[in-house]
């Protein structure tokens, strides 16, 4: 009963702070503010943690009523495609501000919000890809004990897809993602007269924490789930709470956009201060 209540109360909190959050993040980057490449990485994050947010009843009912196949099915899929999603979005984030310190020039000709939509749809197509080709096996690792009893898979499919989803959703994405941002923090050290070098460095020092905090228990359970020789209350248990837990990432990447983002302070600045005029140009190579 206590685990019922708190799985509930976590739930909840995420929905309810995920949702709002979110919505605000895609109104503001879709109607209320310039349409560039840095905020069409920001509005791509906030639809995609939208999407995932909507599909947490989901979990809920996977969880707790087993027999429903089409849902817990969904609910594992879409995990699996917001895991590739936000691994490769912060990667493409973190390569896209180093190469914007590190080649201003050519940001200024090159990076434009046509460019960053057309990456942003592989990556949704390449997460897509990862997602359902392994969907039953998702399903399996995923699902709780009474209903993998009733699945008739190779252990080595199983061990390999779980391999191959924390190494491409999360170690290689992580160490792709840490180099640019060394790169970022000592290129800010060497330019101290220039403190537009360390802009980048705000909303990534928050992310990559995020990700990595709310993504590694995930991982974690998956390889205890295809080790456990039998299955175990407690395994079960813990496995639930960090599928919760990743959730709780796509509420905290939109408090970072709209406490650190500069183009949402602007629209904040505009909103309490109508008479405050907008002369922000074209996006700065920062």
């Amino acid at each position: 009963m206590v685990f019922l209540i708190v799985f509930l109360v976590l739930c909840g909190v995420a929905f309810l702070a995920g949702v709002p959050l979110n919505s605000y993040v895609f109104f503001v980057a879709s109607f209320r503010v310039e349409r560039t490449a840095r905020t069409m990485w920001f509005w791509s994050r906030a639809v995609a943690d939208l999407m995932f947010i909507i599909f947490l009843p989901l979990r809920f009912t996977s969880n707790f009523i087993p027999d429903l196949d089409s849902a817990n099915e969904m609910s594992n899929t879409f995990t699996s495609f917001h895991m590739f999603f936000s691994a490769f979005l912060l990667m493409s984030l973190s390569v896209d501000h180093c190469i914007l310190v590190a080649c201003p020039e050519w940001a200024r000709n090159h990076r434009t919000p046509r460019l960053t939509f057309k990456m942003v749809i592989g990556m949704w197509a390449l997460s897509a890809g990862f997602s359902l080709r392994h969907g039953d096996l998702w399903e399996y690792v995923y699902s709780p004990s009474s209903i993998r009893m009733n699945f008739q898979l190779d252990e080595g499919k199983v061990k390999a897809a779980v391999a191959i989803q924390f190494l491409v959703g999360f170690l290689i994405p992580l160490v792709l993602i840490l180099i640019p941002t060394f790169y970022i923090i000592l290129t800010a050290k060497l330019r101290r007269n220039r403190i537009q070098s360390t802009k980048p460095l705000k909303i990534l020092l928050g992310l990559i924490p995020t990700f990595f905090l709310c993504w590694l228990p995930y991982h974690v359970f998956s390889f205890l789930q295809i080790s456990a020789t039998y299955p175990h209350p407690l395994l079960n248990t813990g496995s639930t709470f960090a599928c919760v837990l990743t959730y709780f990432s796509s509420c905290l990447n939109p408090i970072f956009y709209l406490t650190m983002e500069e183009e949402f302070l602007r629209y904040r600045q505009c909103v309490r201060n109508p008479q405050t005029t907008d002369n922000s140009g074209p996006e700065p190579a920062e």
